[in-house]
């Protein structure tokens, strides 16, 4: 066969050897075409033949060789989608089919063939007659589906067919919580009417927002015998006599969550008038000329949240009394407060606190830490930023908490190795300072802000003197989270931090100096590590320590804030 042959040459003989069926000569001369000069007819033209050969892998393969040559030549989908269905994949086939008519233009030659071939295979493949799954599906088992669903999911489910509209309507199950969280426009009095009927007077948790009918929620609290949980996402202007009001009408309500902001006076009189509240949450308490009086006692009261949307005086919010009134508290969260150490803005006895296992304090002013109970587990405090005074080493040395394992604290100056060792492994007991014995590790801590001893900087891990070595409590293999953001910390301090055996999962370094080497230094010394945080670490430079502990099956967050003249750079 001559050299100097053309293509479309190669093609013509191949095409007369494919007449004679002689189709491994055929073959051959197609090949020598496509080796001289590729085009999408000879590729055609080679798959028909494979085809013929029953060699359909070699014939696949053509065809996805003439999309890739020229993905709006019709050709290539064709032959490759009939192939497919010839070898009984008509799965494949169909996303060739939906493929090609993603690339071909409309107006292209055998287009409405290709979009014929697939709504025909998209017919065959589809079942002869749909079922509904409720009517095949237990009724136990469909109501567990449906559990996984929203609840404004659940209401755009009615909405398919009236056989989904009146399944849905007869299961009270489904309809025990009215969760209103996801509107997007007002609801109106007939839907949350209509819900209530529907869970057969049986409603246990009801969450509003964008409904402005409080009598109607009113009349429901006292209507619903089993409502339990409350929470307003949103009211539609101050109503604080209508919150009073609803509270006061559920007589088995346990839990109270509120958004918007409302007044100190309204806020002590709505746990005031339900003393059975377990759970109470205050996400917005207002500024007021008024000392909170809180009418007790509250037996059941186990956790306690408020966030004050202006900064008020301890005093003024009188937590002794409500520390006092409550026996059976485990958890407490307050913000914005100040002054915790005068008298009625924390209690100095013991005796008067109730056995707690969490206390969140943040963006709090103190000079003193509060009395803590012994039962203390979680403790947070973030304070404005005021340097302790000498009076701390006395707070620190009352603090008797052994079953503490988790402590963040952040905004402290002042706050050495010596004071941070006297608060987890000392107390104080008639007068004489005693170390704690089999007290428990930390598993999660949190240090922020610039730490700082008399004598200059602290290290963190590096000597005998450094802030988070001297303890017994910190380093050890409980440790599963260490968040030391905005830190004194380099590559130095990482170095002798794995020195230690920690089980550490997750490890915050933002805002530090630490470089590339760290994060190799990690990825290779911690099995147990899953997480690194670095965002803001102006050393790191590079994505090469990125992407080498991401090798090592470690999630790493390394972002650059934008700074004037620059793009937001976003490392991993």
């Amino acid at each position: 066969m001559a050299r100097n042959m053309s293509p479309d040459e190669y093609q013509e003989l191949g095409r007369r050897y494919y007449k004679l069926k002689q189709y491994d000569k055929a073959v051959e001369a197609f090949t020598q075409g496509i080796e001289a000069f590729p085009t999408v007819s000879l590729y055609d033209h080679r798959a028909a033949t494979y085809d013929k050969l029953e060699d359909f892998n070699a014939a696949i393969k053509d065809g996805r060789d003439m999309i890739r040559l020229d993905k709006k030549n019709v050709k290539g989908y064709l032959r490759t989608a009939s192939v497919l269905e010839k070898i009984k994949k008509p799965e494949t086939a169909l996303g060739i089919y939906k493929y090609g008519m993603k690339n071909v233009p409309v107006g292209e030659n055998n287009f409405e063939l290709l979009q014929q071939l697939h709504n025909k295979l998209t017919r065959k493949l589809s079942p002869a007659q749909a079922i509904d799954p409720f009517t095949v599906l237990p009724i136990e088992l469909a109501e567990m589906v449906l559990e996984y669903i929203s609840f404004r999911h659940m209401v755009n489910c009615m909405r398919v067919s009236r056989g989904w509209r009146d399944y849905l309507s007869q299961r009270p199950k489904l309809w025990l919580h009215l969760d209103l969280s996801g509107a997007r426009k007002p609801v109106p009095r007939s839907f949350v009417n209509m819900a209530f009927k529907r869970s057969e007077s049986r409603m246990t948790r009801v969450t509003v927002h964008r409904f402005e009918h409080m009598d109607m929620l009113k009349n429901l609290a006292k209507a619903a015998k089993h409502l339990t949980e409350l929470e307003f996402i949103s009211v539609p202007h101050t109503m604080s006599s209508t919150l009073v009001d609803i509270v006061k009408s559920g007589p088995s309500l346990r839990k109270f969550v509120v958004h918007p902001e409302i007044t100190l006076n309204t806020a002590t009189t709505i746990v005031s008038n339900r003393p059975g509240f377990e759970q109470v949450t205050l996400n917005g308490v207002k500024f007021s000329n008024y000392q909170a009086v809180w009418q007790g006692p509250f037996p059941d009261m186990k956790t306690f949240t408020m966030q004050l949307v202006d900064s008020m005086s301890a005093y003024q919010i009188s937590l002794t009394d409500l520390l006092s009134q409550a026996p059976s508290l485990e958890s407490i969260t307050l913000s914005n407060l100040s002054n915790l150490n005068e008298p009625m803005g924390w209690p100095e006895d013991l005796a008067q606190l109730p056995p707690l296992t969490s206390i969140v304090l943040k963006r709090v002013f103190c000079t003193f830490i509060p009395v803590l109970p012994p039962t203390l587990q979680k403790l947070v405090i973030e304070h404005n930023g005021m340097r302790l005074l000498d009076g701390i080493k006395a707070s620190l040395l009352r603090a008797r908490v052994p079953e503490l394992t988790h402590l963040t604290l952040s905004g402290f100056s002042a706050l050495s190795a010596d004071r941070l060792d006297e608060f987890l492994d000392s107390c104080v007991v008639e007068g004489s300072v005693l170390e704690l014995r089999d007290a428990k590790p930390l598993k999660y801590l949190t240090i922020r802000g610039l730490l700082r001893n008399g004598d200059g900087d602290t290290g963190l891990f590096k000597g005998p003197g450094s802030l988070l070595g001297r303890s017994p409590r910190i380093l050890t293999r409980a440790l599963e989270t260490l968040d030391i953001a905005t830190m004194p910390c380099n590559d130095d301090e990482i170095e002798h931090l794995l020195t230690y055996e920690t089980g550490l999962t997750s490890i915050d370094l933002s805002c530090t100096n630490i470089t590339g080497a760290s994060l190799k230094m990690l990825a290779d010394k911690l099995p147990t590590l899953k997480t690194i945080k670095a965002d803001n670490c102006p050393k790191i430079n590079g994505r090469d320590a990125i992407h080498y502990a991401e090798r090592k099956g470690i999630s790493v967050s390394c972002q650059m804030g934008e700074q004037k003249g620059s793009r937001r750079i976003r490392y991993a």
